[in-house]
């Protein structure tokens, strides 16, 4: 007897792969508006002035001899998986938080999606183009620097976790989200692939995505919902002491801030003490010209003096000598 088919079935709604869901969530963002009319999002040009480019290379340049060493396994991870960070921090995986994972893959997919946008729009050159020295840690990628993709994706992720809990931002959990958001981009700077203000840009636009269309999204405000859920009952528990919690870098937070403090003030004063420097040996330059007479007047007197200071125990016994 031959098998009988089955019917009176439709596909599972949860058996769809996540990545596509979201796919569908940012096929309905595409036709939001948010790329054109009286409502698209504004992103302003960046400045690149000879003042202002001198000044975000000269921090880059600060940065790297500051922090690349012991940030470069971190920055080189974060180059094609910094997911991997969120799913971490926020316990995701093996069917944990379902909600806040779909949540993380469509700010990953919109914050690329605006980012190259602008990027394309705008056409901003890398810092190692200004400055070749630069020499960045990681391949430079192959599109625009501005904005930064990177901060766009990580804050959209932080804003939208902050979404999450009644006191929003102020929230423990938005607070590390936040953090975690501003390392990552950060890293990128460190890296030597984005200017200071690629990653400003980044982190407004990613502000402007989120609350001026991402939240307003039937499918959004639901899937947030289902996250909310998946949050429900974490409260903050207790706040260490700042002053003597040990932070990512080693250290006390006290002690690597002071640090920090003055390895960023010493680089700031940097270009000043040069140029101090500089005019001081041009000074003793002017100054040495004008005593060269006087100095080879004196040249036989120094030869004396040099000579007793080889021998500094005989002049008092030749003056014992010759006292009375």
């Amino acid at each position: 007897m031959p098998f009988s088919y089955l019917g009176g079935q439709e596909f599972p709604a949860d058996a769809w792969s996540p990545q596509l869901e979201v796919k569908l969530i940012l096929q309905r963002f595409a036709k939001t508006g948010w790329d054109e009319g009286d409502s698209a999002i504004q992103v302003d040009n960046p400045d690149d002035g000879d003042l202002a480019l001198r000044r975000e290379v000269h921090d880059l340049i600060a940065m790297r001899n500051n922090h690349r060493a012991h940030r470069a396994a971190e920055i080189v991870a974060q180059v094609a998986n910094s997911e991997a960070y969120w799913s971490n921090m926020l316990m995701m995986g093996a069917g944990n938080r379902p909600a806040t994972q779909k949540l993380i893959m469509l700010a990953m997919q919109a914050g690329q999606m605006v980012a190259l946008h602008f990027k394309h729009k705008i056409g901003r050159a890398r810092p190692v183009q200004v400055c070749p020295a630069l020499m960045p840690l990681v391949p430079t990628p192959p599109h625009a620097s501005y904005p930064s993709g990177h901060a766009t994706q990580m804050t959209l992720i932080a804003t939208m976790i902050a979404a999450l809990f009644d006191e929003g931002e102020a929230h423990a959990m938005a607070r590390y989200a936040a953090a975690l958001a501003q390392r990552i981009s950060e890293n990128r700077e460190i890296a030597g692939v984005h200017f200071r203000s690629d990653t400003r840009a980044g982190q407004q636009l990613a502000k402007d995505t989120f609350h001026g269309f991402l939240k307003e999204m039937p499918e959004v405000k639901a899937l947030l919902a289902e996250a909310r859920a998946e949050w429900s009952g974490i409260t903050c528990s207790f706040a260490p002491d700042p002053e003597t919690l040990p932070d990512l870098e080693g250290g006390t937070s006290l002690s690597r801030r002071v640090s920090n403090a003055v390895a960023s003030r010493l680089a700031n004063d940097l270009p000043d003490l040069i140029a101090a420097a500089l005019n001081s040996d041009s000074d003793s330059d002017s100054d040495s010209d004008s005593d060269s007479d006087s100095d080879s007047d004196s040249d036989s007197d120094s030869d004396s003096e040099a000579k007793k200071a080889e021998h500094p125990d005989k002049p008092f016994k030749d003056q014992k000598k010759k006292s009375p």
